[in-house]
């Protein structure tokens, strides 16, 4: 009794649906994974372990655990991370209004890595502007936001990109001044030692006009800092609801929440 010979297009469809069937369960085992990941992301809690298992056979939307993972980074203000993250992500290429949302997560992430507090060098103002310009251009690419702010594609995108501008004018308009005093410092510095034959009493009135104009001097720049630091703890607010804030993620939080 012979068999009937079972065709090859049987065996190739059979093939078809079971490399179906797999792929089904994965994304849809992605899916889950991700939903319980944003659902937890809502209540502070950061379920990375989930998101890191979706880095891997990541289709669609490879960019994805990427952009939440990088949310994860920013809450925990790990900055350099976060940055790492989004880099990642944008470079696999989101769609549509979704590449904003990364690129405007990078930019905030870029913005808060740098220590505001200790611009103490020119090396450190330096680099500073370098990480400000670059996360300026990060939002004027793809036109989300322009340099004379016509035909731009998006507002949070366009009002961060005239932040952060700001930023960079406070910084270099700062470390000018820095540089003047300095130089004011030095100037009278060599003046008195000019002039060291004068008497006692001649002395000892320059030394107290010196002191009371570094004194002030160190007043304005105080007051200069905490003006910096004002506008900069506005990007805390962004996303918060608030109405001097925008919406743009919320205190120590991405601009956009995770997908």
């Amino acid at each position: 009794m012979n068999l009937k010979k079972i065709p090859l297009k049987v065996y190739i469809m059979i093939a078809v649906a079971l490399l179906l069937g797999i792929m089904s369960v994965v994304l849809l085992t992605k899916i889950i994974n991700n939903h319980s990941f944003v659902k937890a992301y809502e209540y502070g809690e950061y379920l990375t372990e989930k998101e890191e298992g979706l880095l891997t056979l990541n289709t669609p939307e490879s960019y994805l655990p990427y952009y939440n993972l990088g949310n994860v980074a920013y809450e925990q203000q790990d900055y350099n991370s976060a940055i790492g993250y989004f880099t990642k992500a944008l470079s696999l290429l989101p769609f549509g209004q979704k590449e904003c949302s990364v690129r405007i997560n990078l930019a905030l992430s870029m913005v808060y890595s740098i220590d505001y507090t200790d611009l103490s060098t020119q090396d450190k103002v330096d680099t500073a502007l370098i990480v400000l310009y670059k996360a300026r251009d990060t939002l004027l690419e793809n036109d989300w936001a322009t340099a004379d702010g016509q035909g731009h594609r998006d507002d949070d995108a366009q009002q961060l990109k005239e932040d952060i501008e700001r930023l960079i004018d406070q910084i270099e308009n700062g470390s000018g001044d820095s540089d003047s005093d300095d130089s004011d410092q030095e100037q009278n510095s060599n003046d008195d030692q000019d002039q060291s034959s004068d008497n006692d009493q001649s002395q000892s009135e320059r030394e107290k006009k010196q002191k009371d104009q570094l004194d002030r001097k160190k007043k304005d720049a105080m007051e200069e800092r905490r003006q910096e630091q004002d506008d900069l703890d506005k990007y805390y607010k962004y996303g918060s609801g608030d109405e001097d804030g925008g919406s743009l993620g919320g205190e120590g939080g991405g601009g956009y929440k995770p997908w």
